[in-house]
């Protein structure tokens, strides 16, 4: 049974979810990569992260998302070309982190309508067929003698600016409709039970 405390909990959460700012995972190797970057888009109320595995397993560290994972709607494809038309279907912009020349700064990206962030292997980044699915490429401005962050510290960084720029253009905390809300606390109150 879930106590009214904690069914309060689950509504205001239901409430900030955000449908229209999705996290896209390709080839992650590194198992605490994975993990951190479902518990970030949890804590960021991100909804939906779409995970291509074409060339690595995506297999997160429970230990450190915490069961974040259990909140979140995972899309798996074995494909790139399966994953991002989908996500042009449901009208999505599709940007791709990479830093360089080219790439427009984190906070110009279009979060006043449906934007997915791609984020790519560790050592060889997004890779050139999921780069011709893309409307463009973004990166984070850095000021050191380092050019570039880790990818989940890139991820996090980027999700949290586009969550918070996308939620000022709304005015509200969430973007899921009345209906999308209410099958939404149904299956975190079944989560809870």
């Amino acid at each position: 049974m879930v106590t009214q405390e904690r069914r309060e909990k689950i509504a205001r959460v239901v409430s900030t979810r955000l449908k229209g700012l999705v996290a896209v995972c390709e080839n992650f190797a590194n198992p605490h990569n994975a993990a951190a970057i479902l518990r970030t888009c949890e804590a960021l109320g991100i909804l939906n992260v779409y995970i291509i595995e074409e060339l690595v397993p995506f297999e997160p560290s429970r230990a450190v998302t915490q069961g974040a994972e259990k909140w979140l709607k995972l899309k798996r494809f074995r494909l790139a070309e399966r994953a991002f038309p989908e996500l042009k279907e449901e009208g999505f912009r599709i940007y791709a982190a990479v830093p360089g020349r080219g790439a427009i700064p984190v906070e110009e990206l279009p979060v006043g309508e449906p934007l997915a962030l791609v984020f790519g292997n560790e050592k060889e980044g997004v890779s050139e067929k999921a780069l011709e699915f893309c409307d463009g490429t973004f990166r984070i401005p850095m000021w050191g003698f380092v050019e570039s962050f880790n990818v989940s510290v890139a991820a996090a960084i980027s999700l949290y600016i586009s969550a918070r720029r996308r939620r000022e253009l709304l005015g509200r905390e969430g973007d899921l409709s009345s209906r999308e809300e209410e099958a939404l606390m149904a299956h975190y109150l079944k989560l809870s039970a």
